[in-house]
C-alpha cells in the first residue's frame, strides 16, 4: 500500500465512525441519502475517503446503493439480525474454546479482556451506557483475538458495527444478565475450561436473540 493510499484510509476512518454513530443513534434514519459531495464538504475531505467510508458501511449492511439515488441508509430486517446471531454463533464459541486452550497453555494475556469486563461493569453502574457498551464490544472482540486465529478476527470485524448498533438499542433489556454472563465467561476462560467457556459463549449469544428481536421490533423490516 502506498503512502497516499494509507493517508486516504486514515481520512476515511473518522468519516466512517461518525456516519456509523449517526446511523446507530438514528440521526441518519433509514432512507437518508449519503451524498458524497455534501459529506466531503461536511468533513473537509475529498470524495475519495467519503466513498471509502460509504463502501465500508455498505459492506457492513448499514447502507446500500439504489439506482439513480446513490447510497442510502439501509433499514435493517429481522433476517439481518438473525444472520448476525447465526454468524456470531459460528465464530465466537469456537474462538472462545481456542482462547481458553491458549490461556491454559500460558499463551496470551487475559488482562485486557479483564479490563474491558471491569470497565463495562463500572460504567453501567454509574450510568455511562455509551462507555459500557464500547467495553462490552471490546470484551467480545478481545476474546476472538485471544484465539490467535487471525482469520476469525477478520471475520468478526465487519460485524462489530452491527453488534454496536444492536447492543446500543437493546442493552437495557438484559444489562444485569449480560454482566453476569460476561463474568462467568471470563472465569471459564482464565481457568482454561475450554468446553465450559465455549458453551457459555454459545448460551450468552443465543439468550440475547429473542430479547434483541423484541427490543428492535419497531426498527426492523419483517
Amino acid at each position: 500500500m502506498t503512502s497516499a493510499e494509507t493517508d486516504r484510509e486514515s481520512l476515511a476512518e473518522p468519516v466512517y465512525r461518525d456516519l456509523l454513530r449517526a446511523i446507530i443513534s438514528g440521526a441518519r434514519s433509514p432512507g437518508t441519502r449519503l451524498k458524497e459531495r455534501e459529506l466531503s464538504e461536511l468533513y473537509s475531505v475529498s470524495r475519495v475517503p467519503v466513498r471509502q467510508a460509504i463502501q465500508r458501511l455498505e459492506a457492513e449492511g448499514f447502507a446500500l446503493s439504489e439506482p439513480r439515488r446513490g447510497a442510502v441508509v439501509r433499514k435493517v430486517s429481522t433476517d439481518d439480525i438473525n444472520q448476525l446471531f447465526d454468524a456470531r454463533l459460528c465464530i465466537e464459541p469456537f474462538a472462545t474454546r481456542m482462547a481458553a486452550d491458549r490461556l491454559q497453555a500460558g499463551i496470551g494475556d487475559s488482562s485486557r479482556m479483564h479490563e474491558f469486563l471491569l470497565d463495562s461493569t463500572r460504567s453501567f453502574e454509574v450510568g455511562d451506557g455509551a462507555r459500557g457498551l464500547n467495553s462490552n464490544l471490546g470484551f467480545h472482540d478481545e476474546i476472538v483475538r485471544l484465539s490467535g486465529n487471525t482469520l476469525l478476527v477478520d471475520f468478526l470485524q465487519p460485524m462489530l458495527g452491527r453488534m454496536e448498533w444492536v447492543f446500543g438499542l437493546t442493552h437495557a433489556s438484559r444489562e444485569a444478565e449480560q454482566t453476569l454472563e460476561h463474568q462467568q465467561l471470563y472465569e471459564a476462560l482464565v481457568s482454561g475450561n475450554a468446553e465450559l467457556a465455549a458453551a457459555q459463549a454459545y448460551s450468552h449469544i443465543e439468550l440475547g436473540r429473542a430479547p434483541t428481536l423484541a427490543a428492535l421490533e419497531s426498527f426492523l423490516d419483517s
